[in-house]
């Protein structure tokens, strides 16, 4: 298999997180959403997109780890009771509203200044990782996990959006603000699959 999409591309990382914490084999291919390639397997020519050993193509993270846990049977990282799913899936929605309001931040600073959109811009893309971070520093509180007992893809959108904020909105000291976030960043970084990929 193979997974199109930028190195930086905090989509493509959360599905690097899951192909590294299931062990299963696909190459990283460094291809931006303009390039012919992703054209040629993506009608929407969007990043990530993973080219399966079948030819088959799949696009969007979210679809793209749903099929990835589906591969192999162990760790199981989605749920299959139906309300356990649900909430490691509202976790990984909380995680991609975060990292599309950082990545919209940071795409709005390389503008040249005087298209920028201003301030208004700004603020609203900041009132949802605030107001995101702060729904995730309540529902995580004193456990372990985002979800349950077990390091799941709750665990996995919550620290890739944590590591986009830094990497995007690096002038945010959000660490002060959610300590519970801040235990959990660190447990994440300790993990081999946010250190490899």
């Amino acid at each position: 298999m193979k997974l199109l999409g930028p190195s930086r591309s905090p989509y493509a990382f959360k599905v690097m997180v899951m192909i590294a914490e299931k062990g299963i084999a696909c190459a990283l291919e460094d291809a931006a959403p303009s390039s012919p390639e992703v054209a040629a397997a993506n009608p929407l020519a969007k990043v990530p997109t993973l080219i399966r050993d079948d030819g088959k193509t799949l696009y969007d993270s979210s679809t793209i780890v749903e099929y990835l846990d589906g591969l192999a049977p162990t760790p199981k990282l989605i749920p299959d009771d139906f309300e356990e799913r649900i909430e490691v899936k509202r976790w990984e929605a909380l995680g991609n509203g975060i990292m599309d309001a950082a990545v919209a931040i940071s795409h709005e600073n390389r503008e040249p200044e005087a298209t920028r959109k201003g301030p208004d811009f700004y603020a609203k893309q900041q009132k949802k990782i605030d107001a995101g971070l702060a729904t995730m520093e309540k529902d995580l509180g004193d456990g372990k996990f985002c979800h349950g007992d077990n390091f799941t893809l709750a665990d996995i959108a919550c620290g890739c959006a944590l590591v986009c904020v830094d990497i995007r909105v690096s002038e945010m000291d959000w660490r002060k603000s959610f300590p519970a976030l801040s235990r959990h960043a660190a447990q994440m970084a300790e993990r081999d699959s946010f250190d490899i990929t």
